[in-house]
């Protein structure tokens, strides 16, 4: 589907979108998108997520049954069309295009969390960097994109970003070191860092991974309330946000933690609904296991990452919760579904 950009007096015609401030719909309206579909072309089906908050702006759509069942039909101008089309998640119908049609697209997390900011009367989210707005609005759309910041309650949410500090760096500029005590939460707004990392035996540090905009660091030391396990040094100019260790705890961790009982948890491992995610070593995962259960290193977990099945739920679990609690936040920033178990593995015996 192509897409166009989108004037914000557009709003005035949908719900919530009109009852929203004119600065909360300008902000809204930069990172929303116009798109055009054509006869035949299906916007979404049945059982699909929905991240995008769709409205028909003119055309057609026929909304139809999981089994391809018309059940009725939806027009640009009409009184029904001025509100979402169908934006229950996963979808209930599906949605096929009766000739051309355009389509008003939003970022179904962001529209909540404005809605709910803008209710507040206290913060616009074009309010954090005006002066590198198109920048700002690239590192927060992904951010809030991303499932780790959508479990997080708006109002915390709405905290942290009014409690971020803004960062600057050079290239080959150090941003933090592998050893040191952890100390902040980083998001990255502009430019490029490498993460590497030195291991014994090897003169030189093994280069990780490489991050962009929009890219977190600095979580696990935090969590884990270790050492840093790696160095993050600036690739080309960087722009960064960093929230202070005592405020990511408390404003991002604690409240998106999901944990579960080793109970519960084997209810849903017996019925094929969740799978054991053991992030200890191997030597530890050999010598005492959950049965089952698939063991992935924490410190590959990154690494590894694309070799799990996003739709399955993941049991994160280690000994002490400390290593399951980092395990499942990298989870969850990338979309998993997981919980932490509680109060960890039992000893043997």
């Amino acid at each position: 589907m192509n897409q166009a950009a989108v004037d914000s007096s557009l709003f005035r015609q949908y719900v919530p979108l009109n009852a929203l401030r004119s600065e909360s719909q300008r902000d809204l309206a930069r990172k929303a998108a116009l798109l055009q579909a054509h006869d035949g072309d299906y916007l979404f089906r049945a059982g699909d997520a929905a991240p995008q908050a769709l409205y028909l702006v003119a055309g057609e759509l026929q909304l139809e049954s999981a089994a391809g069942k018309p059940l009725s039909r939806l027009r640009g101008g009409d009184p029904a069309a001025a509100h979402r089309i169908a934006h229950q998640s996963p979808r209930t119908v599906s949605a096929r295009c009766v000739g051309d049609v355009q389509v008003l697209a939003i970022d179904a997390g962001l529209l909540d969390v404005v809605l709910t900011w803008d209710q507040t009367g206290q913060f616009v989210v074009g309010d954090l960097a005006t002066d590198t707005a198109s920048v700002a609005d690239d590192w927060m759309t992904r951010l809030l994109q991303m499932r780790t910041f959508q479990l997080v309650p708006p109002a915390k949410l709405q905290a942290m970003f009014m409690r971020l500090q803004k960062l600057g760096a050079e290239p080959g500029q150090t941003i933090v070191k592998q050893g040191d005590a952890g100390d902040y939460f980083y998001v990255i707004v502009e430019g490029k860092c490498i993460v590497t990392r030195e291991q014994a035996g090897l003169a030189k540090p093994v280069r990780l991974a490489e991050l962009e905009s929009g890219s977190c660091f600095g979580e696990e030391a935090l969590i884990s309330e270790e050492r840093r396990n790696a160095t993050v040094t600036a690739l080309t100019r960087v722009s960064l946000m960093r929230l202070a260790k005592a405020d990511f705890r408390t404003l991002l961790n604690e409240p998106l933690e999901r944990r579960i009982s080793l109970a519960d948890a084997q209810k849903l491992v017996d019925a094929g609904r969740a799978q054991w995610l053991d992030v200890r070593l191997p030597s530890e995962f050999q010598n005492q296991h959950l049965p089952g259960a698939l063991n992935l290193p924490l410190y590959m977990l990154r690494l590894k990452l694309a070799t799990l099945d996003s739709k399955t739920t993941w049991i994160v679990c280690c000994d002490t919760m400390r290593r399951s609690a980092v395990g499942f936040f990298v989870l969850t920033q990338k979309g998993f579904d997981a919980y932490v178990l509680e109060p960890g593995l039992r000893p043997k015996g």
